[in-house]
């Protein structure tokens, strides 16, 4: 299993547990107005890089790049959603 996670997966896997983190302390910070148009914008990102990657890139180097999209379009929602369930806050 080590093997595997040192052979290039573990950049993508840290880059979605980042996004996932830094969405869910924004979560507690912001509205969720804000929280929601944040998530929106880093999903439309993620959406434009998975096209990209398909239709420019091809190949491995694109798959790569299609891999590192929905880590973190997961990162974010995942992060999103916990963030919403874990606050207080009333809609503003």
């Amino acid at each position: 299993m080590s093997t595997l996670m040192l052979a290039g997966w573990t950049p993508i896997l840290v880059l979605g547990i980042l996004f996932l983190m830094v969405v869910y302390f924004i979560a507690h910070k912001v509205s969720r107005k804000t929280l929601y148009s944040v998530s929106i914008i880093l999903s439309l990102i993620c959406i434009g890089l998975v096209i990209y990657s398909i239709y420019f890139v091809r190949g491995w180097d694109g798959l790569g790049y299609l891999f590192t999209a929905v880590s973190v379009l997961a990162g974010t929602w995942i992060g999103t959603l916990m963030g919403l369930l874990n606050t207080k806050k009333q809609a503003y």
